[in-house]
């Protein structure tokens, strides 16, 4: 192997480790997202575990990166660098995601018009929420989505309003705001057993 060839394989391996932490760290902006804690337990794989959804991927994020620091792919020195540039983006780029996606579980229940309980349900059997709306008489995944992107397209043009936003950014949030609910209405769980009685 010449030099040219392993600096490819470790350039390659630095741009996939920054790409699979920076969609750790989106997946985690989304979890963070706030809830009362009807919904809470209606998105949460399981209230008995000891680490949140962010410490896990965290955890993920740093054991990729410690097994390429292992194989001498990456320095300790760029493993740093990439944990605490990915820590910087999620600081700096992400809370405004959060904010404008909103309560994606609350208001999926809502436009479902199924009890809470009952999505709670069927998320637990391993279906994602835009298969919950596809089955639910008069309602439907597209239908889903396209109220949810318009609750946040009020969310986004309030904020440009009061001047929390400017126009330029509430049009660059759009796409990611769109793409985030997308990722979420379409995630499915894996699914939970059912308590023996």
């Amino acid at each position: 192997m010449n030099a040219a060839s392993i600096l490819r394989s470790k350039t390659a391996a630095i741009v996939s480790a920054g790409v699979l932490g920076a969609g750790l760290l989106g997946g985690i902006a989304l979890a963070a997202a706030s809830t009362p804690t009807d919904t809470v337990a209606m998105t949460a794989p399981d209230s008995s575990t000891a680490m949140t959804t962010g410490e896990r991927a965290k955890a993920k994020l740093k054991a990729v990166l410690d097994a390429l620091v292992a194989k001498n792919v990456i320095t300790q020195a760029q493993e740093d660098a990439i944990i605490d540039a990915l820590g910087s983006l999620a600081k700096s780029g992400h809370p405004k995601l959060r904010e404008f996606v909103g309560d994606v579980a609350k208001e999926s229940v809502s436009y479902l018009g199924l009890p809470a309980d009952q999505v709670k349900q069927q998320l637990r059997s391993g279906k994602s929420l835009g298969e919950i709306a596809n089955g639910t008489p008069n309602k439907s995944r597209e239908g889903l989505l396209t109220d949810l992107d318009a609750a946040a397209a009020t969310r986004i043009q309030a904020a440009v309003a009061a001047g929390t936003l400017t126009q330029a950014q509430a049009d660059q949030l759009t796409p990611k705001v769109d793409d985030g609910i997308v990722k979420v209405i379409d995630h499915k769980g894996s699914p939970k057993p059912t308590a023996a009685n």
